[in-house]
């Protein structure tokens, strides 16, 4: 029973971080009716970016000096009256007396595209664009889209190294929480007899269809077998939570790098500590006491990972809010942390990547164009990481992207071998109605009303139909539909799929003899084999990439 103030584990989010990540962001959706034309006059496909920001790729930090200038360069004169250019870069703080107050968190950015600059990895930053002008007048909010499309159209080498910066979505079913629909209250047969009023995609976010609610597990829990290997797995998300099934063999909740800085969130910031989407940030909003959409996501992967390879190493990094929600530039910059920190002194070898989130882009051309996101990906891959991307969650056969960087089998030279796109199936095999599903799509697992673990702290303002004193001392009732003291819980989407696959390839790799700490590329090519692979897809299918 959840009673009003009396939740353990939980305080209100942190004052003034807005709830709309629209507003958080400063975000905006590209609206084909209305933006700018692509050059061939086609509208752009509709996605969610920084209004302000763009993304810039370089090979070095000398290239990426000069891409910002160029971008600089290419922003005068916009024949607005203003005067627009790069007003924030963390290339600022590289090699320059600081600036006063300098934010910890750009500071920290800085040092991580030295490192990598050092390691000879790509650099992959966000630059703010702004109104250079001293007036001190009210100023007319910057769009990057059509700057960028005028940056692309005039400077072949900015074409292929500057981009939005996408704001990412995580895959997992949601809908609300509670469950908007109940059904007809009665217990009838055995399965109870009335499902709601849903059909097709909907019953999934209903509880018993797919939809998340809390269940009990009685199961022991899952133990390595005596002297199996230990494969790594590092999780960007929103981290973990508490759990039993973590008490003997944690997960740990952090990555540092060589110099003590963390990858993504600083889980020991006090801010960080009130929006802990796995514990004191789960319900958002102390108005109304709902879980937020993707409270207990990281931790239900993370239990995921547990249940099909027991014997995994579980990095669980924190990217993303209560909302699942990270913008392209952040998510960036932890795969360059996990790109450096695989290459640093001492060894630390990853062998698979989780990423249960994306985006649409606006045109077919994020192949084409050398996305951040793409180069960073491909450099884990280089280092012997294989990446288990979700497919989402829009039964659209539109290609999201990090998934749609996958490889669509051995002859294609544009798509990454070391990505896999995870579809979800249903528990009687078949796919789920949800998941998107195309050529770029070679990898399924179970991600329908799978079975996972919930931080036991997560606690939502509802409460159960009925609850009230027995005969017999022990209160009677119903099912409270937020309170996962249990510890466990079904959930529903690609979010997950994407583990369960990224859990059997581990195991696969644990049970196989193979060195799993060695840099010879040959033995990094036999453990990518062992990724359990759907059948190709249809040939002649249609689909822009």
């Amino acid at each position: 029973m959840t009673e009003p103030g009396e939740t353990p584990g939980r305080r209100p989010s942190a004052e003034g971080t807005p709830a709309d990540p629209y507003v958080r962001y400063d975000a905006r959706v590209l609206d084909p009716v209305t933006a700018h034309r692509l050059p061939d006059g086609t509208p752009p496909a509709t996605t969610s970016y920084v209004t302000d920001r763009l993304v810039v790729t370089a090979r070095s930090l000398v290239e990426a000096r000069e891409l910002v200038a160029s971008v600089g360069a290419g922003l005068s004169g916009t024949g607005d009256g203003r005067r627009l250019g790069v007003v924030r870069s963390p290339l600022d703080l590289i090699g320059e007396p600081a600036r006063e107050p300098v934010d910890e968190a750009e500071a920290r950015l800085a040092r991580l595209l030295t490192a990598a600059d050092q390691l000879g990895l790509p650099l992959v930053f966000g630059v703010q664009i702004g109104d250079l002008t001293d007036d001190p007048g009210p100023r007319v909010p910057v769009d990057v889209w059509p700057l960028l499309l005028r940056l692309r159209s005039t400077d072949e080498r900015l074409a292929a190294a500057v981009g939005l910066d996408h704001l990412m979505i995580s895959s997992a079913l949601v809908s609300g929480n509670p469950f908007p629909a109940r059904g007809m209250a009665l217990v009838q047969g055995s399965p109870f007899s009335a499902r709601g009023f849903s059909s097709g995609v909907a019953t999934y976010v209903q509880a018993g269809s797919g939809g998340h609610g809390p269940v009990t597990v009685v199961l022991d829990p899952p133990r390595a077998l005596p002297g199996e290997a230990s494969p790594r797995v590092v999780v960007l998300d929103t981290g973990v939570g508490r759990h039993p099934w973590f008490d003997a063999v944690p997960v740990q909740d952090r990555l540092l790098l060589a110099g003590g800085d963390p990858v993504g969130v600083d889980v020991d910031d006090p801010a960080a500590v009130d929006t802990d989407p796995e514990a004191a940030g789960a319900v958002p909003d102390p108005m109304t006491g709902l879980l937020g959409s993707h409270a207990g996501h990281g931790t239900f992967i993370a239990g995921l990972l547990r249940q099909t390879c027991p014997s995994a190493e579980i990095v669980a990094v924190r990217v993303m809010g209560v909302d699942g929600t990270v913008p392209e530039t952040e998510l960036a910059a932890a795969l360059l942390g996990v790109a450096v920190r695989v290459r640093q002194d001492p060894p630390f070898p990853v062998h698979a990547l989780v990423l249960s989130l994306g985006y649409y882009a606006e045109t077919g051309a994020d192949l084409d164009y050398t996305a951040g996101i793409k180069v960073l990906l491909a450099a884990l891959g280089e280092s012997g990481v294989t990446v288990f991307a979700a497919a989402g969650n829009d039964s659209s056969r539109t290609p999201m992207f990090p998934a749609a960087f996958a490889a669509t089998g051995p002859g294609d030279t544009r798509g990454l071998d070391c990505v896999v796109a995870v579809a979800a199936e249903n528990p009687d095999g078949s796919d789920a109605l949800f998941s998107n599903d195309g050529a770029w799509v070679r990898g399924r697992a179970p991600g329908a009303n799978v079975v996972s673990t919930v931080p036991v702290t997560q606690q939502g303002g509802g409460q159960a139909d009925d609850r009230f004193p027995g005969p017999f001392e022990a209160y009677r009732g119903t099912i409270d539909p937020d309170d996962y003291s249990s510890g466990f819980g079904t959930w529903s989407g690609t979010s997950f799929a994407a583990p369960v696959l990224a859990g059997r390839y581990l195991a696969a790799l644990a049970r196989s003899g193979l060195p799993l700490d060695t840099q010879d590329a040959a033995a990094r090519t036999q453990w990518r084999a062992l990724v359990p692979l759907a059948a190709a897809a249809a040939s002649g299918e249609e689909e822009t990439r």
